[in-house]
């Protein structure tokens, strides 16, 4: 039987008002096992990132339940980076918080921050950096506390095409240097097949799995390379068709 670091159970999400119901989430059943990259693709407002809040725990669901390993990661649309605060300290938030981990998570944050190119801006402030580099800082800050899994909720979608491209190497390959279990909630399928294990297709509102891709690649390349190889494209025409895009003149 194979374990689960999530595993999402016969998820259910009904918003109530004073006149009406809305069903947001209808019946998702999902596994995400350790060290998988799952990305979650749908039509604009099916829920896609409230399936995110409902994971984390900032939402329960109406009907349903998860299973989850602690600790867990939250990367938002935007890195939030607090402006009065070098790059190191933005990168300590989550440890100073909960000040008995600071001492741990010091040398594991200089390590990060030397690793992934940003040791030499860790005195800089967030308006010194380029928008690529501001997103690998809110990543570090994002890992400062060892989470097992890893929730990004379309973190690249604020960067230029081609900075996009770069920033979604350099997350690759953190995460799977990292060996962490990550979803990520994306409108860009490119995006998605390029990153990921496994794309999961939602229909519209309320959101139900409607098809689950096993990516199958000859290599494991990282993003900006897998691009090029010839199933993507066979993948990206294969998930268009499922989330029936149409595209008006």
């Amino acid at each position: 039987m194979t374990a689960f670091q999530v595993e999402l159970n016969h998820i259910s999400m009904t918003y109530q008002s004073p006149t009406t119901e809305t069903e947001a989430i209808s019946d998702i059943c999902l596994g995400v096992t350790q060290g998988e990259f799952v990305s979650i693709v749908g039509p604009s407002g099916c829920g896609k990132s409230t399936l995110l809040d409902i994971i984390c725990g900032l939402v329960k669901p109406t009907q349903g339940s998860i299973q989850l390993q602690r600790p867990v990661g939250y990367m938002l649309q935007r890195d939030y980076l607090l402006e009065w605060r070098t790059i190191r300290h933005n990168c300590m938030l989550g440890p100073d918080l909960q000040k008995h981990k600071m001492k741990e998570a010091r040398p594991y944050v200089e390590h990060l921050l030397e690793t992934y190119g940003l040791a030499e801006f860790a005195d800089h402030y967030p308006r010194q950096l380029s928008g690529g580099m501001r997103q690998r800082a809110a990543l570090i800050r994002t890992l400062a506390l060892k989470p097992d899994v890893l929730l990004l909720d379309e973190p690249f979608s604020a960067l230029d095409y081609q900075t996009r491209l770069a920033v979604v190497d350099d997350v690759w390959n953190i995460l799977h240097t990292e060996n962490k279990t990550v979803i990520l909630v994306t409108h860009d399928i490119a995006e998605a097949i390029s990153i990921s294990d496994r794309v999961v297709v939602l229909t519209a509102r309320p959101a139900r799995v409607k098809t689950i891709y096993e990516l199958r690649f000859a290599t494991a390349d990282p993003p900006l390379q897998r691009r090029q190889d010839e199933n993507f494209r066979k993948y990206f025409d294969a998930i268009w068709k499922e989330l029936d895009i149409h595209v008006s003149s």
